[in-house]
């Protein structure tokens, strides 16, 4: 193992990959440590959708924070393909957020008062949503109209990120961090299974995994696993020309590959022992989202009951209480930044938490956002399960 890197970053998926490609950008060395595979963890499953309109952003920095990653990938895309090689199946489309019902409508139109500010969109009655996609279901009563969204592949996006820090002088090691090591209240590197390691900082962006290093801290890391699954299907006919979501359907989307992306569960789809059964137990596709998945497709889109099922993806979120990630110092410790707690949006904001961890370590103080308390680790006390089964319930895929 490389010896004595700037940085250590624990943890190699999107979240951790980002932080390690954008310091090695300004030439910081860092050594991701990852206990499993790059991107075994939520990355390896995530749908890849960028879209602005979800019920996860709120009004203020958290829309701040989202507008800025999106913006991230007007050159990140790009740039980790001509470094890497790796097609990311990134695209950008039009989307379509779609009310089917009455409750749906009015949440939607309600966040457009504050999301029409930034964002290019309008609101379209059922009959003009079935001019752009006339195989969407009579059911349809509107929808809010997006001229712009990305998606693309999470895998691949994680991968890219591992392998642009690589070759910008990062180092990325297989080994499980089993402890923190201290100096006082200075965190000075690592215990791995293989032997310790030392650095300036260590960042903790493990996913749902952050919080096991919560006793070396003294302080509370808010994360649990929250089970999430989607389909993938293949069917005959065009691919859909806009990226579809629905606050109580989840997403419709035509992948590069061809493949459509249908999912997913989230908070709404579990009782409390099912949805906090842990990383293993979420892991394991079930019957009972399947089918579920199926005929919110079907609810939507009508023509895909013949559908073929290719592949079923399940996996842990990592949810902090208030839906929103945990990002920056540990309070009372130097040494030690936490980047974790994305929920469902670590792959679309993965770049700008990197961006964020970059300037605190390098300049001091984060820059890029303009209000970071919302995502300070300092605003949680100890949070008990009931506080994680409400956040839960907000989480729209």
């Amino acid at each position: 193992m490389q010896s004595n890197p700037d940085v250590i970053v624990i943890g190699a998926g999107v979240v951790g990959c980002s932080v390690g490609y954008y310091l090695a950008k300004r030439g910081v060395q860092v050594m991701l440590l990852e206990k499993e595979a790059m991107g075994s963890g939520a990355s390896a499953h995530a749908t890849g959708f960028l879209s602005l309109l979800g019920a996860e952003f709120s009004p203020g920095p958290s829309f701040e924070m989202g507008i800025a990653s999106y913006n991230e990938f007007d050159h990140l895309a790009e740039d980790l393909e001509q470094l890497t090689g790796i097609d990311l199946l990134f695209q950008r489309r039009p989307s379509l957020r779609l009310a089917l019902s009455d409750d749906e409508a009015n949440l939607i139109q309600e966040m457009m008062v504050w999301q029409e500010e930034k964002i290019n969109m309008h609101w379209i009655d059922g009959d003009e949503v079935r001019k752009i996609e006339p195989r969407l279901s009579q059911s349809v009563i509107g929808g809010v109209y997006e001229n712009e969204s990305i998606q693309l592949d999470s895998y691949r996006l994680n991968l890219a990120l591992g392998q642009g820090a690589e070759s910008l002088g990062a180092s990325l090691v297989q080994r499980e961090v089993v402890g923190l090591i201290s100096d006082g209240k200075r965190i000075t590197g690592v215990s791995t299974i293989s032997g310790d390691v030392y650095a300036d900082t260590v960042i903790i962006a493990a996913g749902t995994w952050s919080r096991n290093f919560s006793s070396f801290l003294d302080f509370p890391i808010p994360v649990i696993p929250m089970k999430g699954e989607r389909l993938q299907l293949r069917f005959e006919g065009d691919p859909l020309e806009v990226l579809i979501s629905s606050p109580k359907r989840g997403h419709m989307i035509s992948r590069m590959d061809g493949l459509l992306s249908v999912g997913s569960t989230g908070g709404r789809d579990y009782d409390e022992r099912e949805l906090f059964g842990g990383e293993e137990f979420d892991r394991k596709p079930s019957q009972s989202a399947r089918l579920e998945l199926l005929q919110r497709a079907i609810d939507v889109f009508p023509g895909l009951e013949d559908a073929e099922l290719v592949e079923q993806l399940a996996g842990s979120r990592p949810l902090s209480p208030d839906t929103k990630p945990i990002i920056g110092p540990v309070p009372g410790w130097d040494g030690v930044l936490i980047a974790t707690g994305h929920t469902t949006k670590g792959i679309h904001l993965g770049p700008i938490t990197g961006r964020m961890i970059s300037e605190w370590y390098l300049d001091g103080k984060c820059h890029c956002i303009s209000d970071v308390d919302l995502f300070l680790p300092d605003r949680f006390s100890e949070s008990d399960l009931s506080s994680f089964y409400s956040a839960s319930k907000l989480v729209d895929e």
